[in-house]
C-alpha cells in the first residue's frame, strides 16, 4: 500500500510511504526502512523479506526522486539543507505512522542503508530517546567531521540521551563511499549519548546490506517480538 507521508515540509513534502509485512491488526513491531541514494522503498521492502518476521509491519518512506539530500554525506550540513531536515522529518512521520497502529518507538527498529543510513543517523542525533533498535548500514553521520557532532537534547542543545537504544553500525574497512573512520566516529558519538553500540567493520570493500547484517536485523525484530524492549511500558503508544 502507498500513501503520502503527513506532516512533512520542504523538498520531501510529497514523499510517500510504502508498507508491507504484517497487516496493522496483527502488527506488534514496526521496521522503518530508509533506502539509499537512487534506491526505492519498494526495493528495500523486497530485501526486507529476507529478515522480516511474522508480527512485524514494514514501513518504507521514499525520497522525492530517490535522493534524500543533494550533496555528499561529507559536505557541510548547510550544503544539504533544507533537504536533510525534510528527510529527517520523513523518518519522524514514519514513526508517527507506526504510532497510528499503536506501535510506539520502543518497538520500532530503524534500518538505514547508505544515504538512508546517514538520514537515520541524523534522525537519532536530532530526536534522541529509546527506540527498539537501529541499524546504520554503510553510512555515518552527515557533515564534514562526525567526531565534532553530538546528540541533541530536546531543546536542540548538546547532551541528548539515547537511553540504551541498541544501535548497530555495519560497514567495511575499504567501503568506496564511506570511510571507516567516519563510521567509527559516529559510533563514538552515539556511545557517548547512552546508546548500546555494536560496531562491526568487516574486511573488504562491501557496501550495502550483507547477509550477516540481515540476520542481525531479523534477530533484533525477533527479540522485540519476544518481549525485549517493553521496559515496563505495557502499551508503548507514545
Amino acid at each position: 500500500m502507498t500513501r503520502t507521508l503527513s506532516g512533512v515540509e520542504g523538498p520531501h513534502a510529497d514523499a510517500t510511504l510504502e508498507t508491507g509485512g504484517a497487516p496493522a491488526a496483527a502488527a506488534e513491531v514496526a521496521v522503518a526502512l530508509v533506502h539509499g541514494r537512487g534506491g526505492t522503498a519498494e526495493g528495500l521492502l523486497r530485501l526486507a523479506d529476507e529478515f522480516s518476521r511474522p508480527g512485524a509491519t514494514l514501513l518504507a518512506p521514499e525520497a522525492v526522486r530517490s535522493n534524500w539530500f543533494p550533496a555528499g554525506h561529507d559536505a557541510p550540513i548547510a550544503a544539504n539543507e533544507p533537504a536533510l531536515t525534510s528527510a529527517v522529518d520523513c523518518v519522524a512521520a514514519t514513526l508517527d505512522a507506526a504510532g497510528d497502529i499503536r506501535i510506539g518507538p520502543r518497538r520500532v527498529v530503524l534500518v538505514g542503508v547508505s544515504q538512508g543510513g546517514a538520514v537515520v543517523s541524523e534522525f537519532l542525533r536530532r530526536r534522541p530517546r529509546r527506540y527498539g533498535g537501529a541499524f546504520v548500514v554503510s553510512a555515518a553521520l552527515p557533515g564534514e567531521d562526525p567526531a565534532e557532532r553530538s546528540v541533541a537534547d530536546g531543546d536542540g542543545a548538546e547532551n541528548g540521551n539515547l537511553e540504551g537504544t541498541p544501535i548497530a553500525l555495519d560497514s567495511s574497512e575499504d567501503d568506496p563511499y564511506v570511510p571507516a573512520e567516519r563510521v567509527r566516529a559516529t559510533a563514538d558519538v552515539f556511545r557517548r549519548s547512552g546508546a548500546a553500540v555494536d560496531l562491526r567493520i568487516d574486511e573488504g570493500d562491501g557496501h550495502g546490506l550483507s547477509d550477516a547484517t540481515m540476520v542481525r536485523i531479523g534477530d533484533r525484530i525477533a527479540a522485540l517480538l519476544d518481549g525485549d524492549g517493553n521496559d515496563g511500558d505495557p502499551a508503548d503508544t507514545e
